[in-house]
Formats: C-alpha cells, sequence, structure tokens
C-alpha cells in the first residue's frame, strides 16, 4: 500500500489528475493534465488503459518528440551529407578536389575561415581503398568520418591510406604508407593550403593526389574551382529527413545509435526500406524539424546555460569556447549529444588541433560571440565596436575576427565581399592608445578606416569566431591581459 501511495505522489508531483468521470457507455474515466495535454484512461490512470483517442495522440506524441530529438542526433551526419552535396551541385564529383579561396567561392559553407583556401572533396572507401599523397607540411587539415569524427591528421608529408573498417589491407601500397581505417563508408578529407605566395600554393594543389591503389587517380576531371559557393547548411523542412535517410541508407550503423534508429523506423526512416512517408509521418516530421532546430538553435546560442566547459572568461563576458564537442564525441559515460549539436550546427569537421585551450596551445583557438554586453544578440542594423589590446599577443601565426550570418552560419555576404577584422588584414590600423578598435555596422561610421569594418546586413543577426592560428602561451592561460571584452552597441 506504501508503494501505491508513493506511486501516486510521484504522479501528482508532474500531473494533475482529474477526479472520476462517466463516458456516454456509464463506464469511469480518468484524464492526467500533462504539459503534452489531456490523455484519458479507463477507470482511472493507475488501473486502466488509455482510451482510443488518447492513444492516438500518445503515439503522435511519442513520435513527435523522437522526432525532435532525432534533429538534435543527426545534426553532425546531416551537416556532412548537406555539405557533400552542395559540392556536388559546385560541379564536384567524388574524389575529385575543389580549391576554394575567394571570398564568394566560400560563401555558404559553416563557418569557413577566410584567410587560407581550402582543397575538400570526399570518396568512398567501401568501394575501395583510397590513396592520399600529401606532398608538404603546407598542407593542414585531416580526414573524418561522416560523423565528423577526425579519423588522423593530415599535417606530415606522406602517404595515406584509408580502408574500410575491417576490411583487408591493400598489398600493393607503398611500404612507408600510415593505413588508417573509417568506420563510415564515405570520408570527407579537407586541408588549408597554408604556403604563403599563390605560386608555391598552385604547386602544392597539384602535387596532392588522391588515387587508387595503383594510382589512378579516383577522379579525372581535375581540380574543381568554383566561381561561387552553394548553400551547405543543414536544410529545412522534409529535404532533412530525405539527407538523414540518403545518409542511413548509405552507411553503416554504429552500435551507440540503435536505438536512435529504432525511434526513427515508426516515423518511415529505415535502413534497407525505401522512404516514404505517409501523410500523418510527414505532418509529423514537419513539425519536428522545426522543433529540432529551434532546441538547437537554443542549445548553440545559449552554449554556457547547457554546457559549462564551453564557457570564457570571468562572469559577464559574453565570449564562448566554440569547439564544444570533444573529437570523438564522447563526454564521460555518455555520447556529447549537445555539445556536437552546437558545434556541428554552426560549424564543420573537430579534431585536436581546433582545441588549443585543451592540447597545450598546439594548433588553433576558435571563440565565438553572439550578444553585445547587454547580453542582446548582435543585430545587423546596428553599430557595435570591439577593442582589443594592442600590445597583447594573442597569437604567434596570426589572429582573425569574422562574421557569419546566422541564417546559414556562413561569412556575410556584404558589398565589401570581406566578412573579417584581424592581425593579417592589410590596412588594418591602431588607434592613438596603440590598441585594435573595430568596427561592425550596415554602413561605414564616418572617420573609421575601412580595413577596421565589417558590413553587417540589417534586419539580420550575426555572430563571430575569434580564431588564434598558433596561439600564444598567455593566451592558451587565459591570463588577464588576454581576456576578450564585449562587444558595445553604440547608440
Amino acid at each position: 500500500m506504501k508503494t501505491l501511495t508513493n506511486t501516486i505522489a510521484s504522479i501528482l508531483a508532474v500531473t494533475s489528475l482529474s477526479g472520476i468521470a462517466f463516458a456516454q457507455n456509464s463506464e469511469p474515466t480518468q484524464t492526467i493534465t500533462t504539459r503534452s495535454g489531456e490523455f484519458t484512461f479507463e477507470n482511472s490512470f493507475l488501473h486502466g488503459i488509455p482510451t482510443q483517442e488518447s492513444s492516438e495522440r500518445l503515439f503522435e506524441l511519442i513520435d513527435y518528440q523522437r522526432a525532435s530529438q532525432a534533429y538534435i542526433w543527426s545534426v553532425p551526419l546531416v551537416s556532412n551529407y548537406a555539405w557533400k552535396k552542395a559540392y556536388e551541385k559546385m560541379g564536384a564529383e567524388d574524389g575529385q578536389i575543389t580549391y576554394v579561396a575567394t571570398h564568394q567561392a566560400k560563401l555558404g559553407g559553416l563557418t569557413y575561415n577566410t584567410s587560407t583556401p581550402y582543397a575538400l572533396t570526399w570518396f568512398n572507401v567501401e568501394q575501395q581503398p583510397v590513396v592520399i599523397s600529401i606532398p608538404t607540411d603546407e598542407l593542414r587539415g585531416a580526414v573524418h568520418t561522416m560523423w565528423q569524427i577526425g579519423i588522423a591528421q593530415m599535417t606530415e608529408p606522406g602517404t595515406y591510406v584509408i580502408k574500410a573498417k575491417g576490411s583487408p589491407t591493400p598489398a600493393n601500397i607503398p611500404k612507408d604508407a600510415k593505413v588508417l581505417e573509417s568506420d563510415t563508408n564515405y570520408v570527407f578529407f579537407g586541408v588549408r593550403l597554408m604556403a604563403k605566395s599563390e605560386e608555391q600554393r598552385m604547386k602544392d594543389l597539384a602535387a596532392l593526389k588522391i588515387t587508387d591503389t595503383s594510382g589512378k587517380p579516383l577522379s579525372a576531371k581535375g581540380v574543381n574551382y568554383p566561381e561561387r559557393g552553394e548553400d551547405a547548411k543543414h536544410p529545412r523542412g522534409m529535404a532533412f529527413w530525405q539527407i538523414l535517410d540518403e545518409a542511413i541508407q548509405a552507411e553503416t550503423v554504429a552500435e551507440r545509435d540503435r536505438i536512435m534508429h529504432d525511434m526513427l523506423r515508426p516515423l518511415g526512416i529505415e535502413k534497407g526500406r525505401p522512404f516514404e512517408p505517409t501523410s500523418q509521418q510527414r505532418k509529423i516530421l514537419e513539425q519536428a524539424v522545426v522543433m529540432g532546430e529551434a532546441m538547437v538553435k537554443n542549445i548553440d546560442f545559449n552554449k554556457t546555460e547547457r554546457l559549462p566547459h564551453a564557457a570564457y572568461g570571468p562572469t559577464g563576458n559574453t565570449w564562448e569556447i566554440a569547439t564544444a564537442s570533444t573529437p570523438n564525441q564522447d563526454r564521460a559515460y555518455g555520447v556529447d549529444l549537445d555539445g556536437r549539436a552546437a558545434w556541428f550546427y554552426e560549424a564543420v569537421t573537430n579534431d585536436i588541433a581546433m582545441h588549443g585551450f585543451e592540447n597545450g596551445g598546439w594548433g588553433q583557438i576558435y571563440l565565438d560571440n553572439y550578444r553585445d554586453d547587454n547580453g542582446d544578440g548582435l543585430n545587423g542594423s546596428n553599430h557595435y565596436t570591439l577593442t582589443l589590446d594592442g600590445k597583447v599577443n594573442y597569437a604567434d601565426l596570426f589572429w582573425t575576427i569574422t562574421v557569419y550570418n546566422v541564417e546559414n552560419r556562413a561569412i556575410i555576404d556584404n558589398d565589401l565581399e570581406r566578412a573579417d577584422v584581424g592581425s593579417n588584414i592589410a590596412g588594418t590600423v591602431k588607434n592613438a592608445q596603440g590598441d585594435y578598435t573595430f568596427h561592425f555596422s550596415p554602413t561605414k561610421p564616418a572617420g573609421v578606416n575601412e580595413a577596421n569594418w565589417v558590413q553587417t546586413r540589417e534586419g539580420e543577426n550575426w555572430f563571430v569566431y575569434f580564431r588564434a592560428y598558433s596561439p600564444s602561451e598567455e593566451f592558451v592561460q587565459q591570463k588577464h591581459e588576454t581576456i576578450l571584452p564585449n562587444f558595445k552597441r553604440i547608440n
């Protein structure tokens, strides 16, 4: 009896139980009131079953909640497949290197840096092992699974062989080749070209080879040079679920993802079966994709409320550590579900080189900021300033502050065709006190040096990344003088 009393008390703590009522057939019923609505049970909640009408609504609620959570779960995978599709629209095929260097070519890519050119491609290692020849240490990047988990760094010259997990190692490969395995069938390859001159970058690009084990290039088309980038954000509406289904059909099922596959099955997304949703499934999916994105935007743009490891600086500082997910997407005893959703909603790829605070300062540090000193979102209709101490060494190589649109998390498309300010921007000047003052506004304020200004778009929120390439020791240690200040709105 004590157990029953405790159970009823627990139910009353989260729901409201109405008194016993009588249906038209004079059978008693009881209705519970929850934050998701009212549900009626024959006899009583404890001693009865849901009525037919409540049963149907409960199943609909289950599917809606699971679809909303599936959005959060699938953010890294859908992002990579959407990215791959964007490059197909830009003229690339599997195994063909695409070179993106200009502001126009980088439009649409999630939080690209604007300082270095990229060489990118995707290929399928289920079909055959792939050989990558890296000619110089001035190519810096990595290969990733389609879940955007790093397989290996591509920072040292040499030959790399990527094969499907568990497949035999080819006999006809160089003896000094590094053999790597992928647990997804498709693999993403991306490097930054760090040589200072365009001439040397073109030589490095020409020497970069992606072939089969016999030395035959995966693509006979040569390098792809798109003039303008395609939008690579997570699609909205049913297109999101169509890409997720395509990814599920193409990839192996990881052990840790089995429960989510089971949750997707009643929604019409199941490996080995065509995605042909009923009208009811479509209705639920169309609603859930909106809720899923709303949830992820909240996790992303309010990271320190949910992810304390993303906190940066003292209380009241609006900057956050952008790389909120661990490189292997595990955290403690679970999957880094919210961390990876926050990172891969706004960015692509993740490896230890991108975690300068944690790896001792090797590689890069990424900070993001979405708000001004009042805690309000950065609005393209307003004028903001950011002043950095000109005497502080934030990075031994260089540092940049890049502006991105919230809507597609890509570099801002403005008349300037420049989205950033920083130590590497030609023409940047210091003020009379020897500090850097940068301006962000839809029109250039009078008397402001153009290289110290980024043009924003009215009626749109924007955010920034602060990137430190080869961060300085004092910046890594977060010494007081290196803490970035908040944006100030100019009234």
